[in-house]
């Protein structure tokens, strides 16, 4: 574990995982930002109704949790993507976190106003797909979203199928290494600041990553003076 603040300096999503044992790192081709490319095609895909490129964009698991089919997807599952989607459509939004997590993963996130989302992207066949709400689970501990209040501390709880591989914490886009106390299917992720944040509005980013399973949960608040 502790090892996620090591590969954000020196994984940008642009560059390909490493390969099988003996194999060395190799430079994709890909747009400079397949982060920011992936929610762009993503909100307008819900924007359009195109609800078969909405399922196409999506990682092979996420296909499995929310279909397993595109016909069982499309009246279900895909309106409630388009409906999470909505306040973010018809808006020039440019991520603040696009960035590899971990060789299987990335992460990336937005915001309009006081409306934060942020997804794991899962790398499939050299290309990043968009990694949906699975058995990784938050439960904010703190501060809450929309709260108002002093902050020296960011917190959830994360509930898994097996022990927590790891976690980081992001503050208005830079990774903070949190404090990580796991158990079997359960963990408490916290990190403390030093100083309390400033007054105003901040966005907290948890990602989270088990296995082959990964999360990512995104929340505003304010801050008032300390």
């Amino acid at each position: 574990m502790r090892r996620f603040l090591a590969l954000l300096a020196v994984l940008p999503l642009a560059v390909a995982a490493c390969g099988g044992s003996g194999k060395k790192a190799t430079t994709t081709t890909a747009v400079a930002d397949p982060g920011k490319a992936a929610i762009a095609a993503l909100i307008q895909a819900a924007a359009h109704d195109n609800r078969k490129a909405l399922w196409n964009l999506l990682s092979k698991p996420s296909q499995q949790r929310l279909g397993p089919t595109y016909a069982s997807f499309a009246p279900a599952s895909a309106p409630q993507i388009e409906a999470a989607l909505k306040p973010f459509e018809n808006r020039s939004l440019t991520p603040f976190i696009s960035q590899s997590v971990s060789q299987q993963f990335g992460i990336v996130a937005i915001h309009s106003g006081a409306r934060a989302l942020a997804f794991p992207l899962r790398r499939e066949n050299g290309a990043w797909k968009i990694e949906t709400p699975g058995p990784v689970q938050f439960q904010i501990l703190g501060p809450q979203p929309g709260s108002h209040g002093v902050v020296a501390q960011i917190g959830v709880e994360v509930r898994s199928p097996g022990v927590l591989g790891d976690a980081i914490v992001f503050v208005d886009g830079k990774p903070v290494q949190p404090n990580l106390t796991p158990t079997p299917k359960n963990a408490t992720v916290f990190a403390n600041l030093k100083p309390a944040l400033p007054a105003g509005v901040h966005i907290a980013v948890v990602y989270a990553e088990e296995g082959t399973n990964a999360s990512a949960l995104a929340w505003t608040f304010t801050a008032t003076k300390p």
